[in-house]
């Protein structure tokens, strides 16, 4: 019997990109990520009392943005991607469907229930909510394996990895991501069980913290980098890349590993003083690497000259002249200016990360808190990298098919 990538390849198509990720981020986004967060800024400007749902709807706010959001569409992004970037089929196209409705239900569940918990602590509701909660992490948790595992079974019908100089420079970003997801799914089932179980209304905030931190270094900074190695250069005209894309990759992880890793609850504890010191060592690497990328990848200073000339999809007097520096003339949308902003964003974070670092290893404090530099990195770069995405999309479509 055939596997389901020898059926995928043989049919020798792409399967289409899949918009139900992005409405699906869409709705989580809009229906309850940002009328949560609203809401905690409302009651915070205006110094209104916290109420006791107030922990509560900032662990639900904080994870329906980052897996809600940013996680749907990167997961939708990521399995259109890499498989173009693979050259070869996902490897069983109706799973896509069966990962959607996984990752909404558990969003739904978590949504709703997380934040009504609070209000039921005197009834006997508190147990069956509590519970339901639990389950939307487990359907989190399964959606998760089945993205990964279609993503692994999709690279390894590529075969050698060698023969793949374009996936096999930004391989490490992507174990990154993979990893990152895997250990963000088990901690946030972990978290929830335990909370079910105690009959508590919020999860562990520290290992919560931990997560985040973990799902942001390790998933959407590495996702993002990647696809802009591969995509910028050809969408914007930059030089492609001629510097060293996997040792960088790895000073990064090395980075996020020594930033992150002290951070786990119980290292804290273990020694809180010697791990302070080193995540703030590793927050000054890491936002060293993250200005050395954006430096060598010249999306911003484009301080060398590209050896690729314009080209054009309709050579002839009626094709207006393209843009200076860019392959099109903004028939697709002005998608670059989305990209440039979003790295001037990256940049400011990364600075303030470092400058945050050096302050807390000389002893003092830096004016920005981190919850504004994650902030900085969610809205300021991966938004408007998602929201630059889909335009870029339909002038390599368009390209292709001239």
């Amino acid at each position: 019997m055939a596997s389901g990538h020898d059926e995928a390849r043989a049919s020798g198509k792409h399967a289409t990109f899949h918009t139900g990720f992005i409405w699906a981020a869409l709705t989580v986004a809009l229906g309850a990520g940002l009328p949560i967060g609203a809401h905690l800024t409302f009651v915070l400007g205006f110094g209104f009392p916290l109420g006791r749902g107030f922990a509560s709807f900032v662990q639900t706010h904080g994870h329906v943005q980052l897996i809600g959001w940013a996680g749907l569409c990167i997961m939708g992004i990521s399995l259109h991607f890499v498989p173009r970037l693979a050259g070869v089929p996902i490897a069983r196209p109706p799973w896509l469907g069966r990962i959607l409705w996984l990752m909404a239900a558990g969003l739904v569940l978590r949504s709703v229930g997380h934040t009504v918990l609070p209000y039921l602590t005197a009834t006997s509701a508190l147990q069956p909510v509590a519970w339901l909660v639990a389950v939307s992490g487990g359907l989190e948790w399964l959606g998760i394996l089945m993205y990964v595992g279609l993503l692994l079974s999709t690279l390894r019908g590529a075969g050698d990895i060698r023969q793949h100089s374009a996936l096999r420079a930004v391989r490490p970003y992507f174990g990154m991501m993979v990893s990152g997801w895997l250990l963000y799914a088990c901690i946030n089932l972990g978290l929830l069980l335990h909370m079910a179980l105690a009959q508590a209304t919020v999860v562990h905030q520290a290992w919560q913290h931990f997560a985040i931190e973990s799902f942001l270094g390790l998933v959407l900074l590495p996702v993002a980098f990647a696809s802009s190695v591969r995509m910028l250069p050809l969408y914007l005209r930059l030089t492609v890349a001629d510097w060293p894309v996997r040792g960088t990759a790895y000073a990064y992880l090395v980075a996020i590993l020594v930033h992150v890793v002290p951070g786990a609850p119980s290292l804290l504890r273990l020694a809180p003083q010697i791990a302070a010191d080193l995540s703030h060592l590793g927050m000054l690497l890491k936002g060293g690497v993250i200005l050395w990328f954006v430096w060598q990848l010249d999306v911003l200073t484009r301080r060398r000259d590209p050896a690729a000339v314009p080209c054009t999809r309709h050579p002839g007097p009626e094709r207006r002249p393209t843009r200076p520096g860019l392959p099109d003339d903004s028939e697709f949308g002005r998608f670059d200016r989305l990209v440039s902003m979003a790295y001037v964003w990256l940049v400011l974070a990364a600075v303030c990360e470092a400058v945050s670092g050096i302050a807390a290893l000389a002893g003092g404090t830096f004016f920005i808190s981190g919850s504004a530099i994650r902030h900085m990195y969610l809205l300021g770069f991966i938004t408007q990298l998602i929201a630059a995405w889909p335009c870029a999309c339909c002038r390599a479509s368009c390209s292709s098919a001239a």
